[in-house]
């Protein structure tokens, strides 16, 4: 199973670069870092930062969107640092959250969208031309091809995958059932686009936290869960998958939830464990337990096809400690 983790310079710069260099010592394969204004510093120069503490690890945006930068800007900055870590770059690119309320759009993005962001960035990378906007972008020179990854969840998004990307990065937590399904989707979607299914990599994206019992682990992650209940069922596809007996807690939590409430153990975290909610949350985006039952669900998870696991480290309480530990349970796989 490979690792990566997903790493923000939020406030500390010496924090940022220490966990870097952590992972990379740790034989982490990917670091991810979140295009993420409204907590966050600037993406690229943040991924500088990271190709300068790091030697083996490959660097991504974990994602950035399609709409904030254009697709020129963004080949030219991913091929700069393609050209900065000597190739140890990945693209990856989803339809954005909190990025999208930052600069004023809709909550939720289209697969159209990302569609021809994709292709255009695509494009461009490859030295060619682009239609965007209207009009038709000027080949570069100084650009890189390289591989290009779909960050996905729902069943448009999952196909489109499918249909054009390299790889793809979904979110899995303890339920085996929900990941089948998603694995499923993309992999159909590729057959039917004339593509080897198998040739998609599949990542997962997961708040992970590695304690001596799962009980703990899931405190840790309580505030990241619980943001999750209240944000992101609101669809119909997304209702579909609530059992029955537990539709009034999740439309209680997404009353009472807290948008500015990130702390571990503050009242979104308690809300969730008052509502009964703690296992189904961690279901759907979450891997906690301790070393062993950690180690037995990321070997569940590769038996599916998930290939590998990225660990979104900025809400976590121990983020050093849930490094090594995730190392040792992918070690022992």
């Amino acid at each position: 199973m490979k690792l990566g983790a997903i790493i923000e310079w939020m406030d500390d710069l010496s924090t940022f670069r220490n966990l870097v260099r952590l992972t990379d010592d740790l034989g982490y394969d990917v670091i991810g870092v979140g295009d993420t204004p409204a907590r966050a510093y600037e993406l690229y120069v943040s991924l500088t930062v990271a190709a300068q503490e790091s030697r083996n690890a490959i660097l991504t945006p974990m994602v950035t969107t399609p709409f904030l930068r254009h697709p020129a800007a963004t080949a030219t900055a991913i091929s700069t640092l393609h050209e900065l870590t000597g190739g140890r770059v990945m693209l990856a690119v989803g339809n954005g959250g909190s990025t999208r309320r930052v600069v004023g759009r809709s909550p939720v993005g289209t697969p159209q969208e990302l569609h021809d962001y994709v292709t255009a960035v695509r494009a461009i990378l490859g030295g060619g031309t682009a239609q965007v906007d209207g009009y038709t972008t000027e080949p570069l020179t100084r650009v890189h091809p390289m591989p290009v990854y779909l960050a996905a969840d729902y069943p448009r998004s999952l196909r489109l995958a499918g249909e054009i990307a390299d790889g793809v990065v979904t979110t899995v937590g303890m339920s085996a059932e929900l990941v089948e399904r998603k694995v499923a989707t993309v992999r159909a979607a590729a057959e039917k686009a004339g593509r080897d299914p198998e040739a998609i990599e599949i990542w997962g994206f997961s708040f992970i936290s590695v304690k001596d019992t799962r009980a703990e682990a899931n405190a840790e992650l309580g505030a990241a869960l619980a943001s999750d209940v209240a944000l992101r069922l609101k669809a119909p596809h997304m209702r579909s998958i609530i059992p029955p007996d537990l539709l009034g807690a999740v439309e209680e939590m997404e009353r009472r939830y807290d948008v500015w409430d990130f702390a571990v153990g503050g009242k979104n975290a308690r809300l969730l464990e008052e509502l009964g909610l703690v296992d189904f949350a961690a279901g759907l985006t979450g891997v906690t337990g301790d070393v062993p039952g950690v180690a037995a669900h990321l070997k569940r998870l590769e038996s599916i096809g998930v290939s590998g696991v990225f660990a979104a480290l900025p809400v976590l309480a121990d983020p050093e400690g849930t490094l090594r530990r995730l190392g040792q349970a992918a070690a022992s796989t």
